[in-house]
């Protein structure tokens, strides 16, 4: 397990260097894992939506896990208490970046295919950033944390929620984790020389 963001960050460049060699790296393993909650506000009235991801990636093969969104209030009566759940990904990408205002963090993109409340045929695209185990209680004036973008689409590929419109933009487009934490590992063996 990584202990420090720098770490972590090593690791994200070698691995997607690695990546990019072809078949120079062998079994390339990405579990990308966590779970959290998002809130704006207090009492009844107080947006919150939980999550969470257990994603694993073998080399370049299509993802598999499973990712949850629980919309326990949102302020859209129609999808307050509803239930996102996918087990199919049409994408998983990964980035790692430094800015001057949050430095070095990994960034992740992934769109997930399933069911709302059970009905087939809806998709989220969900963007994370992940600055690797917190060391301890996250200080929401520090912009340097652990974040979530969520926006939800219908059956029809229509964009109907978005968080971005609803919660603090306090990472670019990002709402900060008020709870958890999301983590990004890498595993690959050598191929023999």
């Amino acid at each position: 397990m990584f202990r420090f963001t720098k770490s972590v960050v090593l690791i994200t460049l070698i691995t997607l260097l690695a990546w990019s060699a072809g078949p120079a790296v062998a079994d390339t393993e990405a579990y990308f894992t966590g779970g959290g909650v998002i809130r704006d506000g207090r009492g009844p009235d107080a947006h919150k939506i939980t999550f969470s991801v257990d994603i694993f990636l073998a080399e370049l093969d299509q993802p598999e896990g499973q990712i949850q969104f629980q919309f326990h209030a949102i302020g859209d009566p129609g999808l307050d208490k509803s239930t996102f759940e996918a087990t199919e990904f049409s994408e998983f990408s990964v980035n790692t970046l430094e800015t001057e205002e949050l430095g070095n963090f990994t960034y992740i993109r992934l769109w997930a295919h399933g069911e709302l409340n059970q009905e087939d045929g809806w998709s989220v695209l969900a963007r994370f950033t992940d600055f690797g185990t917190p060391a301890g209680k996250q200080n929401k004036s520090d912009a340097r944390g652990d974040a979530l973008r969520i926006v939800l689409f219908d059956p029809d590929g229509e964009a109907v929620y978005d968080t971005a419109q609803d919660y603090p933009r306090e990472q670019s487009w990002r709402a900060l984790l008020d709870g958890g934490n999301v983590t990004l590992y890498f595993s690959f063996d050598q191929a023999a020389p």
